[in-house]
Parts: C-alpha cells; structure tokens; sequence
C-alpha cells in the first residue's frame, strides 16, 4: 500500500513545462496610481495649508496673552502703590485722632470735674 501511494505521487508531478508564458497581467495602467497620488498630493497640501494657519493663530494669541499679561503686571503695581498710599493716609489720620484725644481728654476731665 505504501508503494502504491509513492507512484501516484511521482504521476502527479508534470512531465512538460508550458512552452507559452502567461499573459501580461492589467496592472500595466497606472491611471489608478496617479490618480491616488494626485489625492494624496491634495490632502498633504490642504494639510499643510491648516497648520499653517493654525501657527499664525497660535502667534496672535500669545501675543494677546502677552498684552494681558502686562496689564495684569501694570494692576497689581497700581494696587500696590494705592495700597502704600492709603496705609500712609491711614496711619497719618489715626496719628492725629491720637495726638486731638491726648489734647481734648485733659479738658474734659477737668470739665467733668468742676
């Protein structure tokens, strides 16, 4: 049985090789491959169009970040210099009530008294 199986795999195996060669295959058209192309092209450019664009946005808005930013600076030194100018005031004025009460506090006393 096992000699039976080895013939009929040795006349399975072609005597002759095809003495004509295969036809060409379609692939010889590259209208699908240049059309592709040309897409890609297209994509790549509208692409390149947005982050350029996106870029120049970018630009604008740091520099509108950078004006915020002096002015957040220019507020807090105004805040600053009002708040040393009130302080002043402040403990000018709470000086004077001070110095009015030791003069005015003697007199009353001695109103008081009589």
């Amino acid at each position: 049985m096992a000699r039976t199986t080895q013939k009929e795999s040795i006349q399975d195996t072609p005597t002759r090789f095809a003495e004509t060669t295969p036809p060409p295959y379609p692939s010889s058209d590259h209208s699908f491959t240049l059309q592709t192309v040309m897409e890609m092209q297209k994509t790549l450019g509208q692409l390149t169009q947005t982050v350029t664009t996106l870029t120049e946005e970018s630009k604008k808005c740091g520099d509108i970040i950078d004006k915020i930013s002096h002015k957040v600076y220019a507020a807090e030194k105004v805040v600053v210099v009002v708040g040393i100018i009130l302080g002043t005031l402040g403990s000018a004025a709470i000086y004077f009530l001070v110095e009015i009460w030791k003069t005015v506090s003697p007199l009353i006393q001695l109103k008081l008294s009589h």
